[in-house]
């Protein structure tokens, strides 16, 4: 897994990612790696993860927006850690267009048959 695309959204930034979706277990790791080096760098928000559901992608938010070097660090380490993770695509359908309703055929020589 990787980062593909970086927003920023009003106060956050988001770390949108090549999977579908992240594990809770996944979100934890990433927690638990990344968010003391947010202290360190003097960042006291923590992250939320989410999904966009027009892209199909996760989203690793980061609840404001740092100066651009302090968030390539940020990206550099999300990285870092999300590399081993499996990429994950969403579940694929198959989707039903153009249905018809046709009226039943009725046998008219059935009918008759049936009488005599």
């Amino acid at each position: 897994m990787k980062i593909i695309e970086k927003k920023e959204a009003w106060i956050h930034t988001h770390f949108i990612v090549d999977s579908y979706y992240i594990t809770e277990q996944e979100c934890r790791q990433i927690s638990i790696n990344v968010e003391p080096a947010l202290m360190s760098l003097g960042i006291q928000y923590g992250l939320k993860y989410n999904i966009a559901p027009s892209k199909h992608r996760a989203i690793i938010v980061l609840e404001c927006i740092p100066f651009d070097n302090v968030k390539k660090i940020i990206e550099d380490l999300i990285n870092e850690v999300i590399k081993d993770f499996p990429v994950r695509h969403p579940e694929r359908r198959n989707v039903v267009t153009n249905i018809s309703v046709a009226e039943p055929e009725t046998n008219t020589q059935n009918n008759s048959d049936n009488i005599s």
